[in-house]
């Protein structure tokens, strides 16, 4: 009988899914086997009113911002370029959709979703974690709900999205790099204490 492969996340043997305090000020989870896109194109109107037929929202062209709708988020990269975070499995059918709506433009879609982890980390530390890897001024008076920005965590590169005021961020990291920002990450973490979750 054949074998069936099953998909395997980077972090397989490597990330814990549950254990530690109830009380930590960390908690960190893995977001395995999400749909990722990046979106290229010009950026003008006629591209932007194309990629809201699909995506029912046009990406944002605000630099470092992300706009999300139901469960699909749009990351601002560059002023042609768009990182594309869908639920699991939604990847192919998106960009099927975006590929017929935006037709003959001059733009591309490609599914990245196996080239990047997603991480998540919440809880009332996150801020004073991710100061200890990252050079951005993540405090609230320059960095807020809703925006995004590609920098250096660690030695690694990575987008960071901040979802809400509470603490809680999504972390996009390639995948030979996961395992290695995974565990900076637990140890990072020791401090403050550092719980996993579910994703």
């Amino acid at each position: 009988m054949a074998e069936i492969n099953q998909a395997r996340s980077p972090l397989a043997g490597v990330a814990s899914s549950e254990g530690g305090s109830s009380e930590a000020g960390i908690r960190l989870t893995e977001r395995p086997f999400l749909g990722k896109l990046v979106l290229r194109g010009d950026g003008g109107d006629g591209f932007l009113k194309a990629a809201d037929a699909a995506l029912g929202t046009a990406p944002p062209i605000e630099p470092n911002t992300a706009a999300t709708i139901e469960e699909v988020s749009i990351l601002w990269h560059s002023p042609d370029e768009w990182l594309i975070v869908t639920a699991t499995s939604a990847e192919t059918e998106l960009a099927n959709r975006l590929r017929e709506t935006l037709g003959s433009m001059h733009a591309a879609v490609i599914d990245v979703s196996d080239s990047l982890v997603a991480l998540r980390l919440s809880g009332s530390s996150t801020g004073s974690l991710l100061a200890k890897g990252c050079a951005l001024d993540l405090h609230p008076r320059a960095f807020g709900p809703g925006q995004c920005a590609q920098t250096h965590l660690a030695s690694a590169l990575v987008t960071l999205h901040q979802i809400d005021d509470t603490g809680t961020w999504d972390i996009f990291v390639r995948a030979s790099f996961a395992p290695y920002l995974w565990r900076w990450l637990e140890d990072a973490s020791l401090e403050y204490g550092l719980a996993y979750g579910t994703g």
